[in-house]
């Protein structure tokens, strides 16, 4: 499951000079991953994969602890700051009252039942801090109540709910287990049919009010006519809620936290904070004593663990102090019984996960940093190969050899063939490419007339291929990776490695998006392409048809179309399409950082504009101006251009809810606005 951390919110319980990106790293190598960044406004906000095991970290505060536990092991001072949490008032009543009574019919379907009544409750609009930050969330503001209890699920990782208690009929609640095709109508206002078996919740006149664990009755809702709030704060079983929710299709935030598993020690702060928040946000008051039906108290184990058995395990050395800092700070209770004996009291929030001395050693593990375990050969048996022959040594790679394959493999999975050429050309084929050969090395004693020069670029190489495969195939794509030779005064030339192709199976924004999809996989995205300068490129490229390839004001190389003086020269009637790019630069920049974004839950909405530019408009500054408006275009494609038009196919979507028609509009103005400001554009009326 991903959820998506505000590095604002997470500011409140995480005090770090550390920026969101280093936070990210460090918790990526040691706890869970950090999958992408998103910037909304001035907040970045975490996008984090949580493991199964970890339904601690399905929280703001989670995460907090886990980052401020690892930072520092990367040097970086931190600390985590739990929330200040407030008793519960004292409720004074003369007269000592049932407000509710509450029937649990199968005790092992709830751990827990704890709920607290708040009276003279005044429904209205959230503050506009709390709306916020649920929206980066991707949960819309609903009203102060409802937004009270979504905010602190996100925040403590607890799901709650709140009935308007005057909606409670007869006053009872009845939990019990659903009968073959009984149907609820849930907040969202669909009749649903259950199979039986699901965990759910009675009035005391028979109406099912709660499918429990997963979403709320549309008849006990808040609305604004709510005075008095049922706060109601639980566990369920939690392969009852996943059986429900998968049964009927219906994954809610409260499902997926319900069903890893709840910290029963957590429910009680969790209602005092809920308590404070609706007092201040609501105006509400207790009005009645908590409810806290606990039959089986959860117990946290305790782990007696030999800090030299966790080295051992480890195989390294790990000292008894850092195992205790560690553990301490993950909020471990540590007593010392001896010189290497500990007894580990593991915190309620892992009490489900954490119960052998192996769990211990693989959170100290984790922390430390398995990156930071030293590299070693499994020892080999003497009787390995030969008799008396010394063990073989394994040979090495070159990195570079693996981004070369990336590319090569990009190329070749798109329908292009390579090709092996000698490093030498002719006289001819220089002047046939547009080139000068008084700027080619020229060798001494070459071996024929056709190898007399070593060539400067792959591409004439690659034009005589061409030219003399096209009487067997009409169309053709090919390419060459290879070293060139440029001239240097009394020295040896110097050597670069190029990647070179043409094709007259694509037009220029087909190489366009083969270039983008060679260096998106080398882990290369913010670049650019622009407009060529006559004195930067070859002069085997037409100019006005040719664009350069520029990451972080380094010129990567040249695409565009071939001079038709040059295929002239080479007797080609067709238009020739190609790129050229200098693999040196590349191989520099080249990662394997790659980020992983899961297929969308929401769906997109996609619409086409059309705009009349003036001449010699760049599409390629439209597209990333248009992009930059709001995070919510996720892509911009050109579709078609005609004259002086140009159709553009925006793509919103947004991660975690439906656009609406009104905020797809909003962008759209926006980015009309943008075209007509910034580059006098009109748009096109149908």
């Amino acid at each position: 499951m991903n959820i998506l951390v505000p590095f604002s919110w997470l500011s409140d319980f995480l005090k770090t000079e550390a920026s969101a990106e280093r936070i990210a790293e460090a918790l990526s190598l040691c706890s869970q991953s950090v999958e992408k960044i998103h910037r909304q406004n001035d907040d970045k906000i975490l996008e984090i994969e949580i493991t199964v095991n970890r339904y601690d970290c399905l929280s703001i505060i989670g995460i907090a602890r886990e980052a401020a536990t690892i930072l520092p092991h990367f040097g970086i001072k931190a600390k985590f700051v739990p929330p200040k949490i407030k008793p519960i008032p004292k409720f004074k009543r003369k007269k000592e009252e049932h407000y509710l009574e509450v029937e649990i019919r199968d005790k092992t379907v709830c751990p827990r039942f704890s709920a607290i009544l708040i009276d003279s409750v005044k429904v209205k609009p959230s503050p506009k801090w709390i709306a916020e930050r649920l929206n980066k969330v991707g949960i819309r503001s609903l009203n102060n109540v409802v937004d009270i209890s979504n905010y602190l699920m996100i925040e403590t990782g607890q799901p709650i709910h709140t009935f308007d208690y005057d909606k409670i009929l007869g006053k009872k609640m009845i939990m019990r287990l659903s009968h073959h095709e009984e149907k609820i109508t849930t907040l969202d206002g669909v009749e649903r049919t259950l199979s039986g078996g699901d965990i759910v919740i009675e009035d005391g006149k028979g109406r099912l009010i709660d499918l429990c664990g997963i979403m709320g009755g549309k008849n006990s809702e808040i609305d604004e006519n709510t005075k008095r709030v049922l706060f109601f704060v639980q566990a369920y079983d939690p392969a009852m809620v996943r059986k429900t929710s998968m049964s009927l299709g219906l994954r809610t935030e409260a499902a997926a936290r319900f069903e890893r598993g709840i910290n029963l020690e957590g429910i009680i702060p969790v209602i005092e904070r809920g308590v404070e928040l609706m007092e201040k946000l609501a105006e509400g008051k207790v009005g009645g004593q908590l409810i806290d039906i606990y039959p089986k108290k959860q117990i946290s184990p305790q782990i007696k663990v030999d800090s030299q058995y966790i080295s051992k395990i480890l195989g390294i050395e790990i000292s008894y102090e850092k195992i205790n800092k560690i553990l301490s700070d993950l909020g471990f209770k540590i007593k010392k019984e001896n010189k290497n004996i500990i007894l580990v009291k593991v915190p309620s929030w892992r009490a489900k996960d954490i119960s052998l001395e192996e769990d211990i050693a693989e959170e100290v593990a984790r922390v430390y940093g398995y990156f930071r375990f030293p590299g070693k050969i499994p020892p080999i048996n003497e009787n390995f190969g030969l008799a008396n022959q010394p063990i073989p040594k394994k040979g090495t790679i070159s990195p570079n050899f693996k981004w070369e394959e990336i590319a090569k493999d990009v190329l070749k999975a798109i329908g292009f063939s390579e090709t092996y050429n000698f490093s030498f050309v002719s006289k001819n084929l220089i002047q046939r490419s547009n080139l000068d050969p008084s700027k080619h090395l020229k060798l001494k004693n070459p071996l024929t007339v056709d190898f007399e020069y070593m060539r400067t670029s792959l591409v004439p190489s690659l034009l005589a291929v061409f030219s003399k495969n096209l009487a067997n195939f009409s169309k053709i794509s090919i390419f060459e990776m290879a070293n060139v030779y440029l001239p240097k005064e009394i020295d040896l030339p110097e050597e670069k490695m190029k990647l070179a192709g043409i094709t007259n199976d694509k037009n220029f924004y087909e190489i366009k998006g083969i270039l983008i999809e060679i260096l998106k996989e080398l882990g290369i995205f913010d670049f650019k392409i622009k407009p060529a300068e006559k004195e930067v490129i070859d002069p085997f490229w037409q100019k006005e048809a040719t664009g350069q390839i520029v990451f972080q004001d380094l010129v990567l190389g040249a695409i565009g179309q071939i001079s038709e003086k040059v295929t002239e020269n080479f007797l080609l009637k067709q238009k020739i399409y190609g790129f050229d790019l200098d693999f040196e630069i590349i191989e520099k920049y080249a990662s394997d950082n790659k980020i992983f974004t899961p297929i969308p839950k929401f769906p997109p909405i996609i619409e086409d504009l059309a705009f009349v530019f003036p001449e010699k408009t760049y599409v390629g500054e439209v597209l990333q101006s248009i992009k930059a408006v709001d995070s919510l275009i996720k892509s911009v494609d050109l579709i078609d251009s005609f004259d002086k038009t140009r159709t553009f196919r925006i793509t919103y979507q947004h991660p975690g809810r439906n656009l609406t028609d009104q905020t797809v509009k909003k962008i759209r103005e926006m980015v009309i606005k943008l075209i007509n400001t910034k580059f006098k554009g009109e748009l096109k009326q149908f």
